[in-house]
Protein backbone atom coordinates (compact mmCIF):
# COMPACT_ATOMS: atom_id res chain seq x y z
CA UNK A 1 0.00 0.00 0.00
CA UNK A 2 1.05 3.55 -0.72
CA UNK A 3 -0.39 6.82 0.49
CA UNK A 4 -1.09 9.19 -2.39
CA UNK A 5 -0.53 12.83 -1.45
CA UNK A 6 -1.19 15.40 -4.15
CA UNK A 7 -2.72 18.74 -5.06
CA UNK A 8 -4.75 19.43 -8.19
CA UNK A 9 -5.03 22.78 -9.95
CA UNK A 10 -7.45 23.64 -12.76
CA UNK A 11 -5.68 25.50 -15.57
CA UNK A 12 -7.74 27.98 -17.66
CA UNK A 13 -6.28 27.11 -21.08
CA UNK A 14 -3.73 25.01 -22.95
CA UNK A 15 -1.69 28.17 -23.56
CA UNK A 16 -1.45 28.85 -19.83
CA UNK A 17 -0.47 25.21 -19.27
CA UNK A 18 2.47 25.62 -21.65
CA UNK A 19 3.55 28.78 -19.80
CA UNK A 20 3.48 26.95 -16.47
CA UNK A 21 5.64 24.11 -17.77
CA UNK A 22 8.24 26.71 -18.79
CA UNK A 23 8.07 28.65 -15.52
CA UNK A 24 11.69 29.40 -14.45
CA UNK A 25 10.93 28.67 -10.79
CA UNK A 26 9.84 25.18 -11.80
CA UNK A 27 12.36 24.43 -14.53
CA UNK A 28 15.28 25.19 -12.22
CA UNK A 29 14.28 22.09 -10.24
CA UNK A 30 13.88 19.81 -13.28
CA UNK A 31 16.61 17.34 -14.21
CA UNK A 32 14.67 15.07 -16.57
CA UNK A 33 12.88 15.50 -19.87
CA UNK A 34 9.08 15.49 -19.85
CA UNK A 35 7.54 12.06 -20.32
CA UNK A 36 4.47 12.15 -22.58
CA UNK A 37 1.86 9.42 -22.32
CA UNK A 38 -1.74 8.96 -23.45
CA UNK A 39 -3.90 7.88 -20.54
CA UNK A 40 -7.22 6.07 -20.91
CA UNK A 41 -8.99 5.46 -17.61
CA UNK A 42 -12.13 3.42 -17.03
CA UNK A 43 -13.79 3.45 -13.62
CA UNK A 44 -15.74 0.43 -12.39
CA UNK A 45 -18.45 -0.32 -9.85
CA UNK A 46 -21.20 -2.86 -9.31
CA UNK A 47 -24.56 -2.11 -10.91
CA UNK A 48 -25.99 -1.11 -7.52
CA UNK A 49 -23.05 1.22 -6.70
CA UNK A 50 -21.54 -0.80 -3.85
CA UNK A 51 -18.10 0.82 -4.25
CA UNK A 52 -19.49 4.31 -4.62
CA UNK A 53 -21.45 3.83 -1.39
CA UNK A 54 -18.12 3.23 0.37
CA UNK A 55 -16.49 6.08 -1.57
CA UNK A 56 -13.96 3.67 -3.09
CA UNK A 57 -12.47 4.16 -6.53
CA UNK A 58 -11.58 1.21 -8.76
CA UNK A 59 -9.84 2.16 -11.99
CA UNK A 60 -8.28 0.44 -14.97
CA UNK A 61 -5.86 2.75 -16.77
CA UNK A 62 -4.00 2.16 -20.00
CA UNK A 63 -0.79 4.16 -19.67
CA UNK A 64 0.71 4.13 -23.12
CA UNK A 65 0.21 0.38 -23.53
CA UNK A 66 0.70 -0.60 -19.87
CA UNK A 67 -2.56 -1.50 -18.14
CA UNK A 68 -2.69 -0.76 -14.40
CA UNK A 69 -5.56 -1.34 -11.98
CA UNK A 70 -5.74 0.91 -8.93
CA UNK A 71 -8.01 1.08 -5.92
CA UNK A 72 -8.23 4.22 -3.78
CA UNK A 73 -9.97 5.03 -0.52
CA UNK A 74 -11.69 8.38 0.22
CA UNK A 75 -9.74 11.59 0.54
CA UNK A 76 -8.67 11.95 4.18
CA UNK A 77 -7.55 15.58 3.92
CA UNK A 78 -9.74 18.50 4.94
CA UNK A 79 -7.52 21.09 3.24
CA UNK A 80 -8.93 22.51 0.02
CA UNK A 81 -7.21 21.13 -3.05
CA UNK A 82 -5.26 18.56 -1.02
CA UNK A 83 -5.73 14.83 -1.62
CA UNK A 84 -4.46 12.20 0.81
CA UNK A 85 -5.65 8.72 -0.09
CA UNK A 86 -4.57 5.14 0.44
CA UNK A 87 -3.86 3.45 -2.87
CA UNK A 88 -3.06 -0.06 -4.10
CA UNK A 89 -2.19 -0.90 -7.69
CA UNK A 90 -0.93 -3.68 -9.93
CA UNK A 91 -0.64 -4.54 -13.59
CA UNK A 92 -3.56 -6.45 -15.08
CA UNK A 93 -5.38 -6.73 -18.38
CA UNK A 94 -8.81 -6.75 -16.72
CA UNK A 95 -9.97 -5.14 -13.50
CA UNK A 96 -11.38 -8.48 -12.29
CA UNK A 97 -7.95 -10.08 -12.61
CA UNK A 98 -6.46 -7.55 -10.20
CA UNK A 99 -8.86 -7.76 -7.26
CA UNK A 100 -7.17 -10.73 -5.58
CA UNK A 101 -3.74 -9.10 -5.88
CA UNK A 102 -5.00 -5.76 -4.57
CA UNK A 103 -6.44 -7.45 -1.49
CA UNK A 104 -3.16 -9.32 -0.97
CA UNK A 105 -1.42 -5.93 -0.95
CA UNK A 106 -3.74 -4.70 1.79
CA UNK A 107 -6.85 -3.39 0.02
CA UNK A 108 -10.08 -4.04 1.98
CA UNK A 109 -11.01 -7.74 2.05
CA UNK A 110 -14.60 -6.61 1.60
CA UNK A 111 -13.82 -5.78 -2.03
CA UNK A 112 -13.74 -9.48 -2.94
CA UNK A 113 -16.99 -10.12 -1.09
CA UNK A 114 -18.79 -7.25 -2.80
CA UNK A 115 -18.04 -8.47 -6.31
CA UNK A 116 -18.36 -12.19 -5.60
CA UNK A 117 -21.87 -12.29 -7.05
CA UNK A 118 -22.09 -8.79 -8.52
CA UNK A 119 -20.19 -8.21 -11.76
CA UNK A 120 -18.17 -5.04 -12.17
CA UNK A 121 -19.36 -2.68 -14.89
CA UNK A 122 -17.70 0.41 -16.41
CA UNK A 123 -19.44 3.57 -15.21
CA UNK A 124 -17.36 6.51 -16.46
CA UNK A 125 -13.91 7.35 -17.78
CA UNK A 126 -11.19 9.79 -18.77
CA UNK A 127 -8.99 10.07 -21.84
CA UNK A 128 -6.11 12.53 -21.63
CA UNK A 129 -2.51 13.28 -22.53
CA UNK A 130 -0.11 13.56 -19.61
CA UNK A 131 3.17 15.46 -19.67
CA UNK A 132 5.10 14.71 -16.50
CA UNK A 133 8.48 15.23 -14.93
CA UNK A 134 10.00 15.37 -11.45
CA UNK A 135 10.86 18.42 -9.37
CA UNK A 136 13.93 17.91 -7.19
CA UNK A 137 13.72 20.28 -4.23
CA UNK A 138 16.03 20.97 -1.27
CA UNK A 139 15.99 18.43 1.54
CA UNK A 140 15.54 15.52 -0.84
CA UNK A 141 11.93 16.42 -1.62
CA UNK A 142 10.70 15.00 -4.93
CA UNK A 143 7.43 16.03 -6.53
CA UNK A 144 5.90 14.72 -9.74
CA UNK A 145 4.59 17.55 -11.89
CA UNK A 146 1.90 16.28 -14.28
CA UNK A 147 -0.02 18.30 -16.88
CA UNK A 148 -3.24 16.52 -17.94
CA UNK A 149 -5.28 17.63 -20.96
CA UNK A 150 -8.19 15.70 -22.46
CA UNK A 151 -11.79 14.76 -21.65
CA UNK A 152 -13.89 13.19 -18.93
CA UNK A 153 -16.84 11.05 -19.99
CA UNK A 154 -19.91 9.60 -18.32
CA UNK A 155 -23.48 8.84 -19.32
CA UNK A 156 -22.90 10.09 -22.85
CA UNK A 157 -21.70 13.46 -21.55
CA UNK A 158 -18.21 14.91 -21.77
CA UNK A 159 -16.22 17.66 -20.04
CA UNK A 160 -12.70 18.96 -20.68
CA UNK A 161 -9.66 18.21 -18.55
CA UNK A 162 -6.98 20.85 -18.24
CA UNK A 163 -5.31 20.45 -14.87
CA UNK A 164 -1.99 20.29 -13.13
CA UNK A 165 -1.18 17.66 -10.52
CA UNK A 166 1.57 17.99 -7.93
CA UNK A 167 2.16 14.59 -6.30
CA UNK A 168 4.59 14.10 -3.45
CA UNK A 169 6.98 11.24 -4.21
CA UNK A 170 9.35 11.75 -1.28
CA UNK A 171 9.70 14.22 1.57
CA UNK A 172 7.52 16.59 3.59
CA UNK A 173 3.97 17.16 2.30
CA UNK A 174 4.23 20.79 3.49
CA UNK A 175 6.37 21.41 0.40
CA UNK A 176 3.31 21.14 -1.86
CA UNK A 177 1.11 24.10 -0.81
CA UNK A 178 3.71 26.87 -1.36
CA UNK A 179 4.28 25.73 -4.95
CA UNK A 180 0.57 25.35 -5.62
CA UNK A 181 -0.35 28.70 -4.10
CA UNK A 182 2.30 30.54 -6.11
CA UNK A 183 1.00 28.98 -9.33
CA UNK A 184 -2.56 29.91 -8.37
CA UNK A 185 -1.58 33.54 -7.82
CA UNK A 186 0.70 33.81 -10.85
CA UNK A 187 -1.44 32.10 -13.47
CA UNK A 188 -5.00 32.44 -12.18
CA UNK A 189 -5.43 28.76 -11.43
CA UNK A 190 -8.15 27.23 -9.26
CA UNK A 191 -7.56 24.59 -6.61
CA UNK A 192 -9.53 21.52 -7.73
CA UNK A 193 -11.36 19.83 -4.85
CA UNK A 194 -12.75 16.86 -6.80
CA UNK A 195 -10.95 13.91 -8.36
CA UNK A 196 -11.32 13.00 -12.04
CA UNK A 197 -13.52 10.09 -10.97
CA UNK A 198 -15.97 12.26 -9.01
CA UNK A 199 -16.26 14.72 -11.89
CA UNK A 200 -16.77 11.92 -14.45
CA UNK A 201 -19.33 10.31 -12.15
CA UNK A 202 -21.22 13.60 -11.99
CA UNK A 203 -21.44 13.60 -15.79
CA UNK A 204 -22.95 10.12 -15.68
CA UNK A 205 -25.52 11.17 -13.11
CA UNK A 206 -26.38 14.45 -14.82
Amino acid sequence: MATEIEMKLTVPSHEVMDQILQDPQLTEHMQDEFEIRQMQSTYYDTADGALQTRRWTLRLRDEGGTRIVAMKTPNASEEKGFFTRREWQCRAERVEDAVERLVEQGAPEELKQLIADKPLVPICGADFRRRSTCLYLPGGVRIELAADEGILSGGGNEAPICELELELLFGDSESLPPIAHRLVETYGLVEEIQSKFIRALALREA
